[in-house]
């Protein structure tokens, strides 16, 4: 097995183990849904392309704080007990290390995110009385733009917690999550063809958040076990 395999399945393992974190994602991932359910609901007027639109603008800001939730225990972890620098001693980079932390938090923050997904369909569903599990430009909204943006957040979260200490980390944290959630709702904003789903809207939320991810790379990039160290509480 590769590096990045042995990283992310450790990482997500421990995820699954943190009861905590399990818990709170997956109270949101149901409260949530349900409560935005009731307004899509009585906004959409029937309509299968507003419904389909209104769901889509709900899943994407899940699914980046998911990634923020499951950052938050995968990179202060080790800094809290201490046993961050042992990993730095490992023969592996440090551009290694946090790809593999980085696809371990994504995993499983997907995973939440596509539960949170069927329960707003099946809510909107029953109480719109419209079916939109089949609208196509919803599931390319849920299989590949929510996990590229869920990849980007875990990974610029994940980089600025390497580089910070734990005092701005706490700042910081709030800043991306909050950041996101209006770049999010601003791009839907400018680019929609109108009240519901478009082709244009996912396109250009595909292509921010790939860029998102290149630069969360970028940073990554420079982050220096050095700067870590000193970081270290």
């Amino acid at each position: 097995m590769n590096t990045l395999g042995v990283i992310a399945g450790r990482e997500m393992r421990l995820a699954l183990r943190n009861r905590s974190i399990v818990i709170t994602a997956l109270i949101f991932s149901v409260w949530f849904p349900v409560m935005s359910a009731l307004g899509i609901a009585a906004g959409a007027g029937g309509d299968a392309a507003a419904v389909a639109g209104a769901i889509a603008a709900i899943i994407l800001p899940v699914g980046v704080f998911m990634g923020y939730l499951f950052c938050a225990d995968a990179f202060l972890r080790e800094k809290r007990d201490g046993t961050i620098e042992t990993l730095l001693c490992a023969p592996v980079s440090l551009h290694g290390l946090w790809e593999g932390k980085a696809l371990g938090v994504a995993v499983p923050a997907y995973l939440t995110t596509l539960l949170s997904a069927a329960v707003t369909i099946a809510a909107v569903s029953t109480l719109s009385g419209t079916p939109v599990a089949a609208e196509p430009l919803l599931l390319l909204h849920i299989a590949a733009v929510v996990p590229v943006w869920i990849a980007a957040a875990a990974g610029l979260i994940g980089a600025a917690q390497l580089a910070l200490g734990m005092r701005e980390n706490q700042i910081l944290g709030f800043i991306f999550i909050f950041g996101f959630i209006f770049l999010i709702a601003g791009l839907q904003g400018i680019v929609s063809g109108g009240p519901g789903i478009s082709v244009m809207t996912e396109a250009v939320l595909a292509a921010v958040g790939i860029g998102l991810l290149a630069l969360a790379r970028v940073i990554a990039g420079k982050v220096t076990k050095e700067r870590i160290v000193r970081t270290i509480p």
